[in-house]
């Protein structure tokens, strides 16, 4: 376990190591928070130096941070009872059990202290002596409050030690321990939501793991983990943790750490008046409770996973005490929407009663931050006739999200409520509606017409209101439109459209959510028909519109973020994407659970269209595996499609043949994405196994009004090109022309290039391309610039192309990206480091071992072996070996 909690201080503890090892005194004061590692740390100093010193340890105790010299009695067990004040009796015993312990090896001592802030000032002051007299090395941990002891602090100050502060794991420290944990792959959005629900402190994420694990949450399935639901704090492992914790402060102190549990964010005058200020005083001290913004604000627990612990630990009877106690304290009206939910949550857990308006206020948030267990909770309890219907469509909204598409509709068709109940407005919960019989596989076609039977009921029960009639036959418009697009029939979906936003009225009720579905659908029509910049204002007028509303929205995020972040794909707006898709964690970790599949799916196309297949392999293996349990933007086959095509370009034949049996068992979703799911499936058939796709991908635009569509058929004539199909180059030029945006743009240049032949032209599409964050095909442009050069006779040129080229290369991260077009020059020798660092890796090294062995970075690691691959023509490094026997 102490390994564990080192991954990532390897930097530390060697400086850590020099300081107790150099001559002269010599000290190192480890600070930090629980559970991040310190007397871990301080444990491996001691086994480092165990065999050149004796190793005395030390423990702060608060119950012996008031008894002089306590902590040193297991020392001074020979001393007389009337010498047990003297400090320099004292110091003579503990130097003679050093003595005693290091016998004729003349070893130094080392002071290993743990929790020094609870030691005595006796102790303190003998261990500091120690310290300043050279005769002892030392190694002491403290908590950043209260802090080390004065005497401590002073050999800081007097330069005889070196202060250590150890924060919290950062997100690429907390994955790589969590796979050493596990024993495994992690998925990249399982990892984040360990980073930021343990926030980086290894104690929390070695419970959280360990109970997710045990509890069946946290699952492994062709080799890589992820989570299928919220991390929660009712784990044995967490509540062993806080129950240690717990017993270690007071009565009071406890009484305190139950009411900031179970009522948090508590106001802070309350605390006191109810416990007293120094026990509070004495909880942030000892880093327990919190301050939630600054002096005299309210406080709430260290940890939101000690306080859901705090709250598994408390019996509903004593809950419902302090509830008693509290009620009075407590705002009718929290001011904070974590104070809503927690009041609410904690009521329902009491069985004390809630109005109905509060319910559903506390549900429709819930379901907005992903609470699930809580909005449906709250939405099961209203009882009003009049809210229940609104209740039902965050009941269904839980469901869909948690894959009950059958839930979701049942729920939604109770009453009409999919086009006259949602919380903001029916068309929401239309669209929700829709979504969830699309998951069920129903067609569009179905769809549209039972939403338009539904509608004319509705409106017959209302027919003595024009207004209502109309508004209802407005969302079944609506939904109309959005089986268009579905159904890829982009024609269609431009006349109404049309339509639709000449039919809008600014003081009708539901102008926002019309305005915003009129922005989505605009979005993804001009996106489909090769307008992506415009596209993308599109899809970012909706999201400034949705900032705006969001507190009164509810599924209409989901419905534009996702039309924005393709748009923004085909538009080579990479960051813009990625801004689009780190939305869904910004409210909630539950967010990168349930839409996991979906985001690394979207990510890993991104990473394809720049060149970086390996990366793009490595995200989107997992999220194959995360979209089997939840895919509620119904991305599973393009996630397949994308994944099976990034395999089969990096040569994994194993993994691609398996990723090709899957494809046809994976749910559909739009026509949009089920053509580029096509597109991918038929390359990556063509890669693997030569003639199967190639002629498929040439026919399509013939066979089909949609593939002929710019922002399908782009994508179709690039993937043609990769396989090497020098006609698709003609295709790509006249379809990229009048489209604008980086991908096109760039894609443009390389045609142009290719078709004219020149160096010049390789260079400038080379440039392009890696201004357009495009390194892959900006290296094999100019790869193509200097063999062009370099058959012109003109060498300088040919060499600044193959620098050009070497630039890009190194800045994929990942694998080279081989144009089929070029052979590989096997006349070009490796260098001697790239021949050292090849033969490491075929002996089995990973990139960290071999950089630790070298004494360089991983990165410099990295960039020789991408370069090695390119000179023994290989793309992987599972191929290196037969390579170098070659």
């Amino acid at each position: 376990m102490q390994a564990e909690y080192l991954v990532g201080r390897e930097a530390e503890l060697d400086l850590a190591t020099e300081i107790l090892t150099q001559e002269g005194a010599g000290a190192v004061l480890l600070i930090a928070d629980p559970g991040i590692g310190k007397t871990a740390m301080a444990a491996e100093l001691a086994s480092r130096l165990s065999g050149e010193m004796v190793v005395m340890h030390v423990h702060g105790s608060p119950a012996l941070s008031a008894v002089p010299f306590g902590v040193l009695a297991p020392y001074l067990l020979d001393l007389p009872v009337d010498q047990a004040t003297s400090p320099v009796a004292i110091l003579r015993e503990f130097w003679s059990q050093f003595e005693k312990r290091r016998g004729s090896e003349g070893n130094r001592l080392l002071l290993v202290v743990d929790d020094a802030h609870d030691l005595d000032e006796g102790s303190t002051q003998i261990l500091a002596e120690l310290v300043t007299a050279g005769w002892a090395r030392l190694v002491a941990t403290s908590r950043p409050r209260p802090g080390l002891p004065p005497a401590l602090l002073q050999l800081w100050y007097d330069g005889l030690a070196e202060r250590l502060e150890l924060h919290p794991l950062e997100q690429e420290t907390v994955t790589e321990l969590a796979e050493k944990m596990l024993g495994g792959t992690v998925m990249a959005s399982t990892a984040d939501v360990l980073h930021t629900v343990s926030e980086g402190n290894p104690l929390l994420l070695r419970s959280l793991v360990e109970d997710a694990k045990a509890d069946g949450n946290l699952v492994r399935r062709n080799g890589v983990w992820f989570l299928t639901r919220a991390l929660t704090g009712s784990g044995e492992g967490l509540a062993e943790v806080v129950r240690n914790k717990v017993l270690r402060t007071s009565e009071a102190e406890r009484e305190a750490m139950f009411v900031v549990a179970l009522s948090e964010p508590v106001p802070a005058a309350v605390l006191d008046s109810l416990v007293g200020r120094e026990t509070v005083r004495s909880l942030m001290d000892n880093r327990l409770v919190l301050s939630t913004n600054g002096i005299g604000s309210p406080l709430k627990m260290w940890h939101p996973m000690y306080g859901e612990a705090l709250r598994q630990i408390v019996s509903p009877a004593r809950s419902l005490q302090i509830r008693q106690r509290m009620v009075h304290h407590l705002a009718a009206e929290p001011a904070t929407a974590e104070g809503l939910l927690r009041m609410v949550s904690w009521a329902l857990d009491c069985g004390a009663d809630v109005e109905d308006e509060q319910l559903l206020q506390a549900a429709f948030l819930a379901a907005k931050l992903l609470q699930n267990q809580l909005a449906m909770a709250a939405a099961a309890k209203v009882r009003s006739e009049v809210l229940r219907p609104r209740a039902r469509v965050v009941m269904a909204m839980v469901s869909y999200n948690d894959g009950d598409y059958r839930a979701a509709v049942r729920l939604l068709e109770e009453d009409s409520g999919f086009l006259d109940a949602d919380p903001s407005g029916p068309l929401g919960a239309g669209l929700l509606w829709a979504a969830a019989r699309s998951a069920l596989g129903d067609s569009s076609a179905d769809i549209a017409a039972d939403a338009r039977a539904a509608a004319e009921g509705l409106a017959a029960r209302h027919s003595a209101d024009p207004a209502k009639v109309a508004e209802i036959r407005r969302h079944a418009d609506a939904l109309e439109l959005a089986a268009l697009a579905h159904s890829g029939l982009y024609a269609e979906l431009r006349e109404g459209l049309e339509k639709f936003e000449a039919g809008m009225a600014a003081d009708e009720p539901d102008f926002v959510m019309n305005q915003l579905f009129l922005l989505a659908m605009t979005c993804e029509l001009l996106m489909v028909e090769g307008q992506a910049v415009q596209a993308l204002d599109k899809g970012r007028d909706a999201l400034v519109l949705l900032d705006e509303h969001k507190d009164d929205l509810l599924y209409f995020s989901d419905f534009i973020v996702v039309r924005y972040a393709l748009a923004a794909l085909e538009a080579g707006e990479w960051p813009a994407a990625e801004s689009a898709l780190d939305r869904y964690a910004a409210s909630s970790a539950m967010g990168l659970i349930i839409f996991g599949g979906d985001i690394q799916t979207l990510q890993g196309l991104s990473l394809l269209r720049q060149g970086r297949l390996e990366q793009a392999a490595a995200v989107l293996t997992p999220a194959v595996e995360a979209l089997k349990v939840r895919d509620p933007q119904r991305l599973r086959r393009l996630g397949v499609a994308v994944a099976f095509y990034a395999a089969a370009r990096t040569g994994d034949k194993d993994l691609a043949r398996r990723l090709a049996g899957e494809v046809d068992t994976a749910a559909a979703g739009g026509a949009y994405i089920e053509a580029l799911a096509e597109l991918f499936v038929l390359a990556a058939k063509e890669h693997l196994d030569r003639g199967t796709g190639l002629e498929k991908l040439r026919e399509l635009p013939e066979s089909s009004a949609l593939h002929r569509l710019p922002g399908v058929l782009l994508q179709n004539v690039v993937l043609r090109a990769e396989l090497g199909d020098l006609p698709a180059m003609e295709v790509i030029r006249d379809t990229a022309s009048p489209m604008g945006g980086s991908w096109a743009n760039g894609w443009e240049s390389l045609a142009v290039a290719q078709l004219g032949g020149a160096g010049d032209g390789f260079v400038n599409a080379g440039n392009l391309l890696a201004a357009a964050g495009m390194p892959g095909p900006a290296a094999v442009a100019f790869d193509k610039a200097a063999n062009a050069f370099d058959a012109e006779g003109k060498r300088p040129e040919a060499r600044q192309a193959a620098v050009l080229r070497d630039a890009s290369e190194a800045n994929l991260g990942s694998a080279l990206v081989h144009d089929p077009h070029t052979e590989t020059d096997r006349s070009v020798p490796l260098t001697r480091r790239e021949q050292d660092i090849v033969a490491l890796a075929v002996s089995g090294l990973t990139d960290r071992q071999i950089a630790e062995k070298l004494m360089v970075s991983v990165r410099t690691v990295e960039g020789h072996l991408y370069r090695s691959y390119a000179k023994l023509g290989i793309r992987r490094r599972e191929d290196l070996g037969a390579a170098v026997r070659s």
